[in-house]
């Protein structure tokens, strides 16, 4: 199974930039307009007028990779990789935009944000900011984009691809009026990452490994659950503990009731709109570094599910 280990963690967040505040009731809430300080964040030129949403991403990866120590600087630009995930980080642009072509006509978007519309440019200006130039991905699955993410970072080092992966997920808060709008996710978070085997000297938080699995509508969730279940636990040593980031849809409540038979030690988190929560657990539980491994589970009412198992 491909597996990743965690070389940095970085965050920005409402309230904080510390990955054992992930999970701090203070930075849950939906948050309001301006509350990243850009100069101090991104000190430099050419930041202020990026999509916050961006802003955010490029915020916490500079946080992971002085967490890291070097450890996207130690590879060649060729060997860099950059996976990120996100449902929502374009929609309050793409708002913006459409009112400003109703208002005002197509030439009074500003040149800068007008290339934002294609979410792909988040990954973009990331890879373009710390020279990747091995490959650059974005993933928009609902709800489990940020899992997704890493699964994809996962396969693309066993494939030797890379050697390292900047993986992580960026969301902003969704224009008023837009459903989940009251609990939207809204921040960033970046990792930094290597294969298991990858500089055995340098510390790490632990290795995560994805699994995945889809429930089609009217269909058993046991199957398909069962599979990515086993595929995690085969070689545990005792019952793991679990956290469930899951919101009240029919996927949801099955995910729910079928994780209450298979294990005694869960916990469920309601899930907010976005891909950004279900990081921020994970994030919670690499920073934490108790040495206990754990199994988080997210699923959306579209019907994904994603697995992941942190070995601390």
């Amino acid at each position: 199974m491909s597996a990743l280990r965690v070389l940095g963690v970085g965050v920005c967040l409402p309230g904080t930039d510390k990955p054992t505040e992930a999970l701090n009731p203070a930075v849950t809430g939906t948050a309001g307009p301006g509350w990243l300080d850009v100069a101090a964040a991104l000190p430099g030129r050419g930041y202020k007028r990026l999509p916050s949403a961006c802003q955010y991403l490029l915020a916490a990866t500079a946080h992971a990779l002085a967490d890291a120590d070097g450890a996207l600087s130690a590879v060649g630009a060729e060997r860099r990789g950059v996976v990120v995930g996100t449902d929502n980080a374009g929609m309050a642009l793409l708002e913006e935009q459409d009112r400003t072509i109703i208002d005002e006509g197509a030439d009074a978007i500003a040149p800068l944000s007008a290339p934002y519309f294609a979410m792909s440019l988040f990954a973009s200006r990331l890879a373009t900011e710390h020279r990747v130039n091995g490959f650059t991905l974005t993933v928009n699955s609902p709800r489990t984009a940020a899992l997704d993410a890493l699964g994809a970072g996962a396969r693309a080092l066993a494939a030797d691809r890379a050697d390292v992966l900047v993986v992580g997920a960026t969301e902003e808060t969704l224009p008023a009026g837009e459903p989940g709008a009251d609990g939207s996710d809204t921040g960033a978070i970046a990792l930094i990452c290597a294969r298991p085997d990858a500089r055995p000297s340098a510390p790490s938080y632990g290795t995560v490994r994805i699994r995945d699995a889809f429930l089609a509508p009217g269909a058993s969730a046991h199957r398909s659950l069962e599979n990515a279940w086993h595929a995690l636990t085969e070689e545990a040593d005792g019952p793991p503990r679990v956290d469930a980031v899951v919101d009240d849809s029919p996927v949801g409540e099955a995910v729910l009731a079928w994780l209450g038979n298979r294990c005694a030690d869960l916990t469920a988190s309601p899930a907010g709109a976005g891909a950004l929560t279900p990081l921020r657990h994970l994030t919670d539980a690499l920073a934490a570094r108790d040495g206990r491994g754990r199994i988080l589970v997210t699923a959306a009412a579209e019907g994904n599910v994603a697995f992941a198992r942190l070995d601390a």
